[in-house]
């Protein structure tokens, strides 16, 4: 019985499943019929035949599934608060405010690369880029789109600015955790970052300002000005008192209080503000921050913005995250990731080789558990060993495992940062995809720095 329990799948069965989740998920998404999440879903009766098939323990396959889901629970449920905050801010004018308040005062051609800066000084403030894509992310995307700026562009400049900060701020957890796990000192870990990390955020800068340019070059007018803010004080009492929430949750966020606790309690401020000053009823605000605001503005702009949050609209995306974190603690316990790294390990001859095959099997650990942490301790610990064997010092390991496990989140379509962006902004991932510049620049420098020598520190062992 021990011996049936500790059975795996070998590498050709591995392959296989692998074959059959990949074409499941990809036609859901060709199709455009419930995006990923039914595919995923399906991936739990792939493995179940392929257990029973095998004779594997499908029971103490399905609790690695379980124990996975355990981990992401925080951000399911940031995921829903995320949908009742932006549900009350619509509701008691804090968004229509912004919006108003960024076409009276920015310039739509340096939109991009403010959203970028505002962001990033966010989120390396506060440690959190779930906290920065909820505040500041939602509020800019809303003038974005007032303004006609291409939404993935903005989506974009949103999730590089809130990355970057996530990525070097020493309160976040994920910067805390890759150099745990490759003992190294934190400090060295954020010096070697600024190397991978720099570079490509002023080229990221560059290009944003550029397609600010671009994209409202001749096509703004004073006239549509004037239609939004019209429409939205006739619909909504402005002023500084909606701004409450939003003040309050940056707030908040600076003062280190728990995102959760944040996006609640700043729904609670919208929820006051929509009953004393837009004048709602306490079952109006209760059902808005379920279904989300419907708005009676009739121009087609506005009623993109204004027609959505609430909780509901969240599920969607609470049911990918589960169903894709609860395959990468299945496969995990299959034992389909260690045929697939150590086939990635067994090539590596040199410094950058090695450098690249870290990449590799983070974007590997990412694409299949789902999960940062997971990510950051699988590539870590198999890594680790080699990085002291070639007398590579800890840091480069670490700043290697953020390099890939970190920034490669929202580039996977199920990845829980990536589904949590989507519904935060609003904006599907295909959209945003090839806007994100810091996250796909800054392996490349990763992996350039690693065969040419560049800040490649090497130590003696103690």
């Amino acid at each position: 019985m021990s011996g049936t329990k500790e059975k795996k799948l070998n590498l050709p069965q591995s392959l296989l499943l692998l074959l059959l989740i990949i074409v499941s998920v990809a036609v859901c998404i060709r199709l455009k019929t419930g995006g990923p999440m039914i595919g995923l879903f399906a991936s739990w009766i792939f493995i179940y035949l392929f257990c029973k098939i095998f004779g594997i323990s499908y029971a103490k396959i399905v609790a690695g599934a379980y124990d996975a889901i355990r981990m992401v629970v925080p951000t399911l449920c940031l995921l829903m608060a995320i949908g009742v905050m932006i549900g009350t801010w619509l509701q008691s004018g804090t968004i229509a405010t912004i919006i108003s308040w960024g076409l009276k005062m920015i310039n739509p051609s340096w939109l991009l690369p403010l959203t970028l800066l505002f962001c990033s000084i966010l989120s390396i403030v506060t440690g959190t880029s779930y906290g920065s894509v909820g505040s500041a992310g939602v509020a800019m995307m809303a003038i974005g789109n007032a303004m006609g700026i291409h939404p993935g562009m903005v989506a974009g400049a949103v999730i590089c600015g809130a990355m970057f900060g996530d990525k070097l701020s020493p309160l976040s957890d994920t910067t805390n955790l890759a150099p745990a796990v490759a003992d190294a000192k934190l400090g060295d870990h954020i010096r070697s970052m600024l190397w991978t990390t720099l570079p490509t955020y002023v080229i990221t800068l560059i290009l944003f300002t550029i397609l600010g340019f671009q994209q409202t070059s001749g096509s703004y007018t004073e006239g549509s000005i004037t239609v939004y803010i019209n429409a939205l004080n006739d619909e909504f009492q402005l002023g500084w008192i909606t701004m409450i929430p939003a003040i309050l949750i940056i707030v908040l966020l600076l003062c280190k209080v728990n995102a959760i606790s944040a996006l609640g309690l700043s729904s609670f401020a919208a929820g006051f503000v929509s009953y004393f000053v837009q004048h709602d009823t306490l079952q109006g605000i209760i059902r808005t921050a379920y279904n989300g605001y419907t708005t009676t503005i009739e121009e087609p702009v506005l009623q993109s913005i204004l027609n959505r949050g609430g909780m509901g609209s969240m599920l969607q995306y609470v049911a990918i995250i589960c169903f894709a974190v609860g395959m990468g603690g299945m496969l995990e316990k299959l034992g389909v990731l260690d045929h697939i790294l150590q086939a990635i390990v067994k090539r590596i001859n040199s410094d950058g080789s090695m450098i690249l095959a870290t990449m590799i099997v983070g974007y590997v650990t990412s694409l299949i558990s789902c999960s940062q942490p997971m990510s950051h301790v699988l590539t870590g610990n198999m890594m680790k060993p080699l990085f002291r064997a070639r007398k590579v010092a800890p840091e480069i390991l670490s700043r290697t495992l953020e390099d890939a496990g970190t920034l490669s989140g929202p580039m996977i379509p199920w990845h829980g940062y990536c589904v949590y962006m989507a519904g935060t902004l609003g904006v599907a991932w295909s959209v945003f995809f090839p806007y994100l510049f810091l996250l796909y620049l800054t392996p490349l420098f990763s992996i350039f720095y690693g065969f040419s020598g560049i800040s490649i520190k090497h130590v003696e062992e103690n």
